[in-house]
């Protein structure tokens, strides 16, 4: 089954409706990360699982928090839960931090395929630029160790409305206490949202 009849099936199973053009560019996402994994590695996951993880898990989080204004995502790697959230939300600006070079390649061919205006691609580690991204209203990330010192760095990047959502598996423990928790329906994900 094709990317576009995989992301229509697994959007109806979530209740998520789409623009015909949102679900080409998802679709088209879909197809230049397996295109691009095979000379890298982006993901382990394929078919049914891949659209579900990396794109249509990210699309239902942003129905459920409605965000906007600007977004950075840090250790964008394979692009999500980034792409999926800028194509659904339409941010005025998404940063995405990633600090190996390949990856960031790829995430730059994907922004210019899919002809995604206001994203920027940084070669990066996010302590490093985090304070240069100010002001911030969203800051996601998925796949990425919440550890002190990242928490510190958020801290300096966030200001006093900046959502912060950590995309994570049900076992992790975060250095902060979440204002929401929840999870993702059919899935062990779980979405921790805090305001530092």
């Amino acid at each position: 089954m094709s990317h576009i009849g995989v992301l229509e099936s697994e959007l109806r199973t979530f209740e998520i409706e789409l623009a015909s053009q949102q679900k080409l560019a998802l679709a088209s996402y879909c197809d230049e990360l397996v295109h691009w994994n095979k000379k890298m590695n982006l993901t382990g996951l394929g078919g049914h699982d891949m659209v579900r993880r990396l794109v249509v898990e990210p699309l239902w989080i942003g129905h459920q928090l409605k965000p906007q204004g600007i977004l950075a995502d840090i250790g964008s790697g394979n692009g999500s839960p980034a792409i999926p959230l800028h194509v659904l939300c339409r941010f005025s600006k998404t940063h995405m931090v990633e600090v190996r070079a390949r990856r960031a390649a790829f995430l730059r061919h994907i922004a210019t395929t899919l002809k995604l205006s206001g994203v920027i691609v940084h070669r990066s580690r996010f302590e490093t630029i985090a304070s240069e991204l100010r002001p911030l209203d969203w800051i996601t990330f998925q796949g990425v160790a919440f550890t002190e010192g990242l928490f510190n760095s958020i801290r300096n990047a966030a200001i006093a409305t900046t959502n912060v959502v950590w995309i994570s598996s049900p076992d992790t423990r975060p250095p902060a206490k979440p204002v929401r928790t929840f999870q993702v329906p059919f899935t062990a994900t779980r979405v921790l949202l805090f305001r530092l």
